[in-house]
């Protein structure tokens, strides 16, 4: 069986305002588009920064295929693309340049600049400065350097934030492209259940700082009438159709279960 590409074992961080997260594991298999759904302040983000080295004092473990981001941290950072919080680029430059200077880190990439730029629909915007993109295009080309390198895990923190249906639908479709065409996985979170319907195969649900359960997309909508139905049901506050009672403990035909 081949290995997960990302996995994620009893994650915790916890801060001085007693804010943070416990306890989170998860993982991930090549091709899956992975969900983290939680409320602003949930820990999506917390989580993100631990598994992408951004944030380096916590407990648990992260490993990128076969490599402990806390013993080889270089070698797993290199098999990871990532979009947290907000697109990191040189405003002054080029979105050429700045990819070129992402090729230049991953050596032999020049070759890719091109490609990526085609498929975040920036290559006739290639040699504009990226300080006078527009918030959408400042995503995409924060995606696009996420894929130099052709990383086996893409890790993207609210990619639609902020974002008008043009810009959330173009995200949304370089993602499902990529899966579908590269199986390319990918760990999303977002504070919109209806965007990950749309997009994920997979769903963590995080509540105060708990990754309460998982479950697989096919079986959440054959038995809940939407992703925002169930996300209800698990943190507490469901509309009261009955289809939670006894969820959790792994029932649902292996589909779906509490996290212990």
């Amino acid at each position: 069986m081949e290995p997960d590409v990302l996995a994620v074992t009893h994650l915790h961080k916890k801060y001085r305002n007693g804010r943070g997260i416990e306890d989170v594991s998860f993982s991930i298999r090549r091709g899956d588009i992975f969900g983290l759904l939680g409320a602003n302040g949930a820990g999506k983000t917390t989580t993100m920064k631990i598994i992408t080295g951004l944030i380096t004092r916590y407990g648990g473990e992260v490993r990128v295929g076969s490599a402990l981001l806390t013993e080889d941290f270089a070698r797993a950072l290199r098999r990871m693309g990532s979009l947290v919080e907000a697109p990191a680029f040189y405003g002054y430059m080029s979105a050429e340049k700045n990819l070129r200077m992402a090729a230049a880190y991953y050596g032999g990439a020049n070759a890719q600049i091109d490609e990526k730029l085609q498929l975040v629909k920036l290559y006739p915007y290639r040699k504009d400065k990226a300080a006078k993109f527009s918030l959408g295009m400042k995503q995409r080309l924060g995606l696009a350097l996420a894929m130099m390198g052709n990383p086996d895990i893409y890790v993207l923190d609210e990619p639609a934030n902020g974002m008008d249906i043009e810009g959330i639908v173009e995200i949304r479709n370089i993602i499902l492209t990529m899966a579908q065409a590269q199986s390319a996985s990918f760990l999303v979170s977002s504070h919109l259940a209806a965007e990950l319907q749309k997009t994920c195969n997979r769903v963590g649900v995080i509540h105060g700082g708990v990754l309460q359960e998982t479950a697989e997309m096919d079986w959440i909508l054959e038995n809940y009438p939407s992703l925002e139905d169930y996300y209800l049901r698990v943190i507490g506050g469901g509309l009261g159709n009955g289809l939670g009672d006894g969820l959790g403990g792994g029932q649902g035909n292996g589909k779906a279960g509490s996290v212990e």
